[in-house]
């Protein structure tokens, strides 16, 4: 079995383990908020504060769901040396499993909204490897406060596109020609090389464009 499935399969397992754990605690808040509004003829002067707490559990249980979902998603990729899957549904997994990186750096990351399906045939832990990697190359580059928009797009022969659109919180030079500067940049050219993915800066776009190859 090869290391990345063996991750995989344990994962897959937890992640269904510590959604048991989040519904045991979401059906316990819920039966706290019932007994809650059975008391609202008694005195209980912490009722307000108690109220909010419960609504703060939930909220989180309910974030917390979502996670373990999309990571149980994540965890099964392995089974897959092909896929054919919509761009745009990596792209939203992947913004929930980099927000850490997104937070960390104190910069945005965004999906185009209304986007439309572009289908792309890829080894999909290979291509989500990629993203992570360009967005956490560039995230301490752009500086805090800007925002990195992802958009699914296709090249004038019909071969699928990312496109990571830059905007910066500070004017000046272009973060695009500014990266491209940097001696890191040949590195993460290099990188997306021997993973037969080229990437290409748009000066004028302010974009970087990932294509995954075959």
């Amino acid at each position: 079995m090869k290391e990345t499935l063996f991750m995989g399969k344990v994962t897959a397992a937890m992640t269904h383990e510590i959604k048991n754990v989040l519904a045991i605690i979401r059906e316990s808040a819920g039966l706290a908020q019932d007994l809650l509004v059975a008391a609202q003829d008694t005195t209980f002067p912490y009722k307000e504060r108690f109220s909010k707490i419960m609504d703060k559990i939930d909220t989180q249980v309910v974030r917390g769901a979502e996670i373990a979902s999309t990571l149980n998603s994540f965890a099964h990729l392995p089974d897959y040396e092909v896929r054919n899957e919509d761009l745009n549904s990596v792209i939203d997994q992947m913004l929930l499993l980099s927000g850490k990186l997104s937070r960390t750096n104190g910069v945005k990351f965004l999906i185009e909204e209304n986007a439309k399906s572009v289908f792309m045939e890829e080894d999909p832990l290979k291509s989500r490897m990629i993203l992570y990697r360009v967005l956490e190359f560039l995230a301490p580059l752009i500086g805090k406060g800007s925002e990195i928009q992802l958009k699914s797009l296709k090249n004038e022969t019909g071969t699928p596109l990312l496109g990571l659109f830059v905007k910066t919180a500070a004017p000046g030079q272009s973060v695009i020609e500014r990266i491209q500067s940097l001696p890191e940049w040949d590195s993460i050219i290099q990188e997306l090389r021997s993973r037969n993915t080229l990437i290409d800066a748009k000066v004028e776009l302010n974009a970087l464009l990932i294509n995954f190859g075959k």
